[in-house]
């Protein structure tokens, strides 16, 4: 069937040419339509639960609202994992399903467990937006060089976030830092005194006195007319005039009881950018599953729209994170290497072949697959990135093209003064176009275990699977279909031919060497003995992670600071780690994020911050210093400042361990136990033994130690003694001391609210607030102190829980070793030298080593399936079991070479360079194939076995060197590259190019003498066993 459609194709070679020029345009409008993003979407389906409850410590959190949540949620359907935070004023609750699981339907059933939670009256549960951990998209500030901090929160509020959240694409746009504000009421207790009011007449007078009403409709004569009752206070004057009592028929108004003011929620997060220690931001998230590179550019437009919106009011949008950046640095880098390879391919094709026309012909190949490539990804819908396009190399796709263009040449170069006809270049072409077919056909094979892995592997290696499949597909198709045509156009005319002497040089050399290593066996023998040995001391060797370093061209920090703090100090603490930053003339920006923001959906306290931190493009760092080596140094220097405790990582790398370990590191410990004080001590003690284990870079506990407390305890006989109802004393605390908002003030398109407080000098102190004065049932004047105890104390900053389990993490990042060693030396040390009761605490592992041993495990298993499918397929082309797995006993040996290339290199066992083995893999198989097809062949024209093997190995030697030189030349710029967007490309090529050197010389030498011991062995059995019939 192959040769009938060779044939066809060949003498409709000008149709061909026509239909490959309209697929290729066809590939081109693909590229501009496919979605192009950086690195692919790792992250599970999840769905956080946040519950707000302003005022409640983390005790009270955990019991009234996270466990009765966690309860009701524990059974959805789905779920495989459940973690949750109860700290000051929030209870967070991320849920993770099982792979596979929809996004909103598992969020439709989260939705509906959580409505039947009993939670305090008022607490009302919400679900986040459908984002992942890679969603940062955007982040900016906004800049002005005449407004107040204020007055840029309000166009913030109110401007900026609608107009960009109405992008499509977006999931939310959050907002960090400035002032929320709203209008206040700060309240004089002389004045309530002297009027006989208490707190609560005050905020329900107000409450009261703030409502529209709908009076339906009456009918006047033909019309009917709607019924509205209007009496929403519409501006501070409005509040002021709310009446709260009359006394001897004189109201007691609003504006009579304390100062009427503009003000803002109280602070819980401050950012500082640069030399600015207080400004305000915007983060722009992607709706998860979209294109970001189209999204981006609708946000891209948008800004454009809002700067000439507010350029009249002296403010501007100033990004300093732009994903699009990140895009077209990965972009570029894949493209650049790509290209090199593809020149440097074509270079060494002409070199090899001696005929420019001919390495032309092969090199076609390339852009076709690619196009191919570009139009099954586009109409499969899958996103282009590192992952997806860095797998692909070219060196090895266009193989099958160049075994063609060779036999087609040699056919050339034997005759060169005759014309070539198209029963030649048939010939020619079937004669190496089976083996072609299985040989790729082997390769995609190769790649199947790809498909086996799930979660994040998965999302992370099928589509590298699937790119270079579309790739050989669309070689081999090119190969069978275009490649003799225009191998017939380019080299049917006689001429002179290109004798490439050190090629001819070698194949002497080649031919005499082989023969004397068939000749002694043993030789052979010895050499694929200590290949093999090789390999095993070296793989054991060989350090193992789950992931390679993937540069982002940014830094994030998580930084922690002493328990406690206010955030004053905080702030201050924050300009300093700016100020050190900037510093170093590699970063652009230092950026702040201290605490959390006011909408109160952040864990942080002001004892903690998040640090974006950019730098400048490599090409401009002083002495070529490495980002690694800046890291060092940036991470050396941060260790002089007193008070602060800095994990350094990356932004999206930061959410992926978040996502995998809860506490944004790549590694975490957990304790589990009831005891909060000894889950501490314990804590403790894994941080100091993990501080003497090798490669330890950062070793913290996650949760923050306890924080100070003012507790004030209701003294409940005191309170039922004077009449006095704990609920006015919860309003005292909650309002007048904390803030609650009383009621919403709406304003045209804005919403504000309404809050009572006591100034800052009557709640700055226990004791002050024990001067706080309750009003009796018969209307006496009390200080809270009388019905309370105050005191000061320490309670919980945050209460974890894994499963619904109480548990505390310890944190760890490690550096200058490879992740499974680490993980292995911590581990054992951990628990040699910890002790506790087992009988109440127990300690688990959790990060990237899970997504490691998990896909090592299906690896192992899968692999030995692709094993035996192949000897499937060699046996289906060879019809020798013995042949297919003398093939494929190469596979092993041919992973020297890659092995020795990662020690030289200091490389890693990983997914990238995983797909560099397969690769390696699939090459030696293809070149065995090859050899093994060719010797076939002679052999079967009656040439004896010696010579035979020693005719068909040479006339291989050409193509499977050139093959393997192609293969390895097509990766080397990339081996070699450095930056952002090269770590997938080089740790996979660094396989690919050194281990050919090894296979290539395995396929060349060492699979020839197997051959012919093998077989004179058959031989010799057969004649024995003839010889005995004979008998």
């Amino acid at each position: 069937m192959i040769n009938n459609i060779v044939r066809y194709c060949l003498q409709k070679r000008y149709a061909v040419i026509l239909v490959t020029l309209m697929v290729t345009l066809f590939g081109y409008y693909s590229w501009t339509r496919m979605a192009v993003e950086a690195y692919p979407e790792l992250s599970d389906v999840t769905a956080q639960v946040t519950t707000q409850a302003p005022g409640l410590a983390a005790e009270e959190i955990e019991q009234q609202i996270t466990i009765p949540l966690e309860r009701q949620l524990s059974g959805t359907p789905g779920l495989v994992h459940m973690r949750s935070s109860s700290t000051f004023g929030l209870s967070l609750i991320t849920l993770t399903f099982k792979d596979g699981a929809e996004d909103y339907w598992e969020r439709q059933r989260v939705t509906e467990r959580m409505s039947q939670a009993a939670l305090p009256a008022g607490i009302t549960p919400s679900l986040d937006s459908v984002t992942s951990p890679a969603g940062e998209i955007y982040r900016y500030t906004l800049e002005s060089d005449s407004k107040n901090l204020m007055e840029l929160s309000e166009i913030q509020r109110w401007i900026v976030i609608p107009e960009l959240q109405q992008v499509p694409g977006i999931a939310e746009v959050g907002n960090f830092g400035g002032l929320t504000m709203e209008y206040q009421l700060e309240v004089d207790q002389k004045q309530l005194e002297r009027f006989g009011v208490s707190l609560s007449d005050v905020t329900t007078a107000i409450s009261n006195n703030n409502a529209n009403a709908g009076g339906s409709r009456i009918t006047r004569g033909e019309q009917g007319y709607v019924v509205r009752g209007i009496g929403l206070m519409r501006s501070l004057t409005d509040l002021g005039n709310v009446v709260v009592k009359q006394t001897n028929g004189v109201p007691v108004l609003v504006r009579d009881l304390g100062t009427l003011q503009y003000s803002h929620q109280e602070r819980q997060g401050i950012l500082g950018k640069d030399n600015n220690p207080d400004t305000i931001q915007g983060i722009v998230k992607l709706l998860k599953y979209q294109n970001a590179s189209e999204v981006i550019k609708d946000v891209h437009a948008k800004v454009d729209q809002l700067q000439k919106q507010l350029a009249p009011m002296d403010v501007k949008i100033v990004p300093y994170i732009d994903r699009d950046d990140l895009i077209q640095l990965t972009i570029h880098k894949v493209g650049h290497t790509v290209m090199e390879g593809i020149g440097l391919v074509c270079i060494v094709l002409i070199l090899f072949l001696g005929s420019p026309r001919s390495a032309l012909v092969a090199a076609v190949t390339i852009p076709l697959a690619l196009v191919t490539v570009f139009i099954m990804m586009y109409l499969t819908k899958m996103p282009a990135n590192l992952f997806s396009l860095g797998a692909i190399d070219f060196g090895i796709i266009v193989d099958g093209a160049i075994v063609v263009a060779e036999a087609i040449l040699r056919r050339r170069e034997a005759r060169p003064e005759v014309e070539l006809t198209e029963t030649d270049v048939r010939d020619a072409t079937t004669e190496v176009i089976r083996p072609i077919f299985f040989a790729t056909l082997i390769i995609i094979v190769a790649y199947l275990p790809l498909f086996a892995f799930e979660r994040a592997e998965g999302k992370l290696l099928s589509p590298m699977a699937f790119t270079v499949a579309y790739a050989l597909i669309g070689a081999l198709l090119c190969s069978i279909v275009l490649v003799p045509g225009l191998a017939y156009m380019a080299l049917h005319k006689p001429r002179r031919i290109f004798h490439n002497k050190p090629l001819e040089w070698l194949s002497a050399g080649y031919r005499k060497t082989l023969g004397r290593l068939l000749n002694n066996p043993a030789v052979s023998y010895g050499i694929g003995a200590a290949a093999l040995a090789g390999v095993i001391v070296l793989g054991a060797a060989t350090g193992r992670e789950f992931m390679p370093n993937l540069d982002e061209g940014t830094l994030w920090l998580q930084v922690q600071m002493p328990s406690g703090l206010s955030l004053d100090k905080g702030s201050e603490m924050a300009s300093e780690l700016r100020r050190t930053l900037l510093e170093f003339p590699e970063v652009s920006y230092a950026v702040t994020q201290l605490g959390r923001s006011d909408d109160g959906t952040d864990p942080w306290t002001p004892s903690h911050m998040e640090v974006p931190v950019g730098l400048k493009p490599y090409s401009t760092w002083p002495n070529g210093e490495t980002k690694e080596q800046f890291v060092q140094r940036l991470n050396a220097r941060l260790s002089q400042l007193p008070g602060f405790s800095v994990g350094i990582s990356q932004p999206i790398s930061d959410g992926v361990n978040d996502a995998l370990g809860g506490a944004h590191s790549p590694l975490v410990i957990r304790v589990y136990g009831e005891d909060f004080k000894e889950l501490r001590r314990i804590g403790n003690q894994i941080v100091d033994v993990l501080h003497g284990v090798k490669g330890s870079a950062d070793v913290a506990i996650f949760q923050e130690p306890p924080v100070p407390q003012v507790s004030i305890d209701i003294g409940r006989a005191a309170a039922a003694r004077l009449g006095i109802n704990v609920a006015d004393i919860a309003n005292l605390i909650q309002t007048g001391i904390g803030g609650a908002p009383v009621t919403q003030l709406y304003l045209a398109d804005k919403v504000h609210n309404v809050t009572v407080r006591f100034p800052k000098s009557s709640r700055n102190s226990p004791e002050a607030l024990g001067d706080l004065l309750l009003t009796t049932a018969g209307g006496a004047r009390i200080p809270l102190s009388q019905v309370a105890h105050i005191r000061t104390t320490t309670g919980e900053s945050t209460i974890a829980h894994e499963n619904t389990h109480r548990q505390l993490t310890v944190r760890l990042d490690y550096a200058n070793r490879d992740l499974l060693s680490y993980y292995q030396d911590a581990q054992a040390q951990v628990a040699q030298k910890v002790h506790f009761d087992k009988t109440k605490y127990r300690l688990e592992w959790a990060g990237q080593f899970e997504n490691q041993e998990r896909a090592q495990s299906r690896l192992i298993l899968v692999f030995g399936l692709v094993l035996g499918l192949m000897a499937v397929i060699l046996y289906a082309g060879f019809g020798k079991l013995r042949q297919a797995l003398l093939i494929l006993g190469v596979v092993p040996l041919a992973a020297l070479g890659g092995l020795i290339a990662l020690r030289v290199t200091n490389g890693t066992i990983n997914v990238a360079t995983g797909v560099g083995f397969i690769a390696l893999f699939g090459v030696a198989v293809q070149n065995g194939i090859i050899m093994v097809s060719n010797i076939n062949r002679v052999r079967r024209q009656g040439v004896a076995l010696l010579e035979a093997v020693l005719a068909g190995a040479f006339e291989r030697f050409r193509p499977v060197l050139m093959t393997a030189t192609v293969a390895s030349v097509g990766m080397l710029p990339a081996a070699l590259a450095t930056g952002v967007g090269t770590d997938v490309q080089r740790g996979l090529a660094t396989v690919v190019v050194g281990g050919l050197i090894v296979a290539t010389m395995l396929t060349l030498f060492i699979l020839p003498a197997f051959y012919y011991s093998l077989e004179s062995w058959i031989e010799k059995r057969r004649g024995i066993s003839k010889e005995n019939d004979g008998r």
